[in-house]
């Protein structure tokens, strides 16, 4: 008989952990936290045009701030985007206190290579499509679409600049300049911050930084980049430096976003795209 109760005492308790455990799964999952048991490399990926970077701002923020992750990569496949998201993305790596590498996959162009730069070792395959330093401002003016079918637009502002640019007349020479006043600032932010991570002279870099795209190989022998590589070249020196040969790796991937979230997200990115939206932008362009 005290067998049984014996048997039931570790059978309830058993139970009990098992519910600890996932409940504790279950708090950690709703809260958006990783639980991480065994000392890791986490990966985590950029990807599309730079918009939103919410998720990968926090996600970032709290991989650096979990013990058992020892480094993290970050893959990385855009052609730039936003500036102040591309910004932010840099700001919060140039904060963490692990090694990050980034590894440039098809492209990493204008944003994104702004993004990778402030890695601490930046890795792109030969035929990875970088560079495209630079800021780029368009918008489509309709007023002759307009002056056609016999549509007048009317503004009434705070201010003489307050609808600039207007999709329905031309600059002035004063507005022009007070748009380059502004893309040039952009592009001096850009500049400064690539000279805070790579070694390289900054009248170099200037000459370098007209826009133009290069290949990963290109860009490695321009002191751009640090190695030619993939992922497992990556996370083979991450293992190196940490001295830890046998630490696991693993993905930690934007959840799918819901329906409503995605066309909001490719409804941006078409206007990014397309500069229908007046926008500045750290974004590689081609066709322009």
């Amino acid at each position: 008989m005290s067998r049984f109760f014996k048997f039931i005492g570790k059978a309830a308790l058993f139970i009990l952990i098992f519910a600890v455990i996932v409940r504790i799964i279950s708090v950690m999952s709703a809260s958006g936290e990783d639980l991480i048991l065994e000392d890791t490399i986490a990966v985590v990926r950029l990807e599309g045009v730079i918009m939103d970077t919410h998720y990968l701002d926090e996600k970032l923020k709290s991989l650096d701030e979990n013990d058992k992750v020892k480094g993290i990569i970050l893959e990385i496949n855009s052609p730039g985007g936003a500036v102040a998201p591309s910004q932010q993305l840099y700001i919060r790596i140039m904060k963490m206190h692990k090694p990050v590498y980034a590894v440039m996959e098809t492209m990493a162009a204008s944003g994104g290579y702004y993004t990778a730069v402030a890695c601490d070792k930046v890795y792109a395959m030969e035929s990875t499509i970088t560079g495209s330093i630079g800021v780029i401002m368009e918008y489509t003016n309709f007023r002759g679409l307009m002056d056609k079918f016999g549509v007048q637009s009317v503004v009434i502002k705070s201010g003489k600049m307050k609808d600039v640019p207007s999709p329905t007349r031309d600059l002035t020479e004063e507005e022009q300049k007070y748009l380059q006043g502004n893309i040039n600032d952009f592009y001096e932010q850009f500049l400064r911050d690539i000279l805070k991570r790579r070694k390289i002279d900054e009248k170099k870099l200037r000459e370098l930084a007209d826009g133009r795209i290069f290949s990963g190989r290109q860009a490695q022998k321009l002191g751009l980049i640090d190695n030619i590589g993939t992922r497992e070249d990556a996370e083979e020196a991450m293992k190196k430096q940490l001295d830890m040969p046998d630490i696991q790796i693993e993905e930690f991937y934007e959840p799918e976003q819901s329906f409503l979230r995605s066309l909001m997200t490719k409804a941006k990115t078409l206007a990014a795209s397309e500069g229908v939206d007046g926008g500045i932008y750290y974004l590689y362009k081609p066709g322009l």
